[in-house]
């Protein structure tokens, strides 16, 4: 009877403990402010605190230590029992920031699958082409120059006549890269906050051996690990969706872009840092998005201490062409 007595008293509190948690998410969700986010962290901790102390006073430290470690062996068994299912060192994530809107959300744990067949535009480049690929050349009217990154890169840090031209007729430049065309042109950006739509300049599409390639939302979405040396390796894991496969005399290189960002990921270019994005080799690779679960990946991010969303959340942008 004592031993019903406790297990009922333990199912009761945990699901006290849940619903705490669950209110305060949202709050957090519907009011996206960071002091409930901070919040849930604290539940986290305190729950997690007053658990081991209530267990080390009912069955004793020793048996306390002996059900901790039962519960860490049986969470990283899981763990690589998904891994090994799902074919992938990292079976689980949270996406921590707004560049994949609409179709991944901050907040979304998703389920990755290791498979390496990868949905999307291939192009066949010979190694030489490769290297000339990594190296832009930018195209404006009869005039050309190599440029790091991109234009776009390029006038994120510098505000000159070149500038002033690419933000109004973005149509007007390309970017060369060895037998791939990079066009720009205008997109349209959302502010929720304010209930506008402001112009933005972007890549529309790619040429390659004749044919033009417009952004497809039905590719894969990847994560992959930026290596050191990259600006993205600054950030951890990036959730983005490939638009282009390079096969390169048969290895293969993806050119992935966030669904709200206006640029490959190989094109941005941080100038203060002198740093910038290569393609994504197969060793960058974790595995691509199997399924969301929305909401679910705010506990991570809280853990981690990330409680607050930055302005970029609040818009989305459109492609004139979709």
């Amino acid at each position: 009877m004592d031993r019903e007595k406790i297990l009922e008293e333990i199912s009761k509190n945990v699901l006290l403990q849940f619903s705490i948690i669950v209110v305060t998410l949202l709050f957090y969700i519907f009011t996206k402010h960071p002091f409930f986010g901070f919040l849930v962290f604290i539940e986290i901790f305190g729950i997690v605190i007053i658990e081991v102390a209530l267990g080390v006073k009912k069955k004793g430290i020793k048996n306390e230590i002996k059900d901790t470690i039962i519960a860490l062996i049986s969470v990283v068994v899981f763990w690589f029992a998904l891994s090994f299912i799902l074919q992938t060192s990292s079976p689980l994530n949270a996406v921590v920031s707004c560049s994949m809107l609409p179709n991944l959300e901050r907040g979304d744990m998703i389920v990755l699958y290791g498979m390496q067949e990868i949905n999307s535009y291939e192009f066949q480049l010979t190694e030489q082409e490769f290297q000339d690929f990594l190296n832009p050349v930018l195209l404006y009217e009869n005039q050309s120059a190599e440029i790091k990154g991109s234009i776009f890169s390029y006038c994120m840090y510098n505000t000159d006549i070149l500038c002033d031209e690419f933000s109004s007729n973005p149509e007007r430049f390309r970017e060369k890269r060895g037998p791939v065309t990079l066009n720009y042109g205008e997109c349209k950006r959302y502010y929720s906050s304010e209930n506008i739509y402001s112009p933005e300049s972007c890549l529309v599409s790619i040429t390659y051996d004749g044919d033009e390639y417009y952004p497809d939302f039905s590719h894969d979405t990847l994560v992959y690990a930026p290596e050191k040396g990259e600006y993205y390796y600054l950030t951890g894991d990036i959730i983005h969706r490939v638009y282009f496969t390079l096969d390169v005399d048969g290895v293969k290189y993806h050119l992935t872009k966030g669904d709200n960002n206006p640029v490959l990921d190989v094109q941005v270019y941080n100038y203060p840092l002198e740093l910038g994005n290569l393609p994504i080799s197969m060793e960058k690779y974790k595995g691509k998005v199997l399924l969301r679960i929305p909401y679910v990946g705010y506990l991570k991010l809280f853990i981690s201490g990330f409680f607050s969303e930055d302005e970029y959340c609040k818009t989305q942008l459109e492609y004139s062409h979709l």
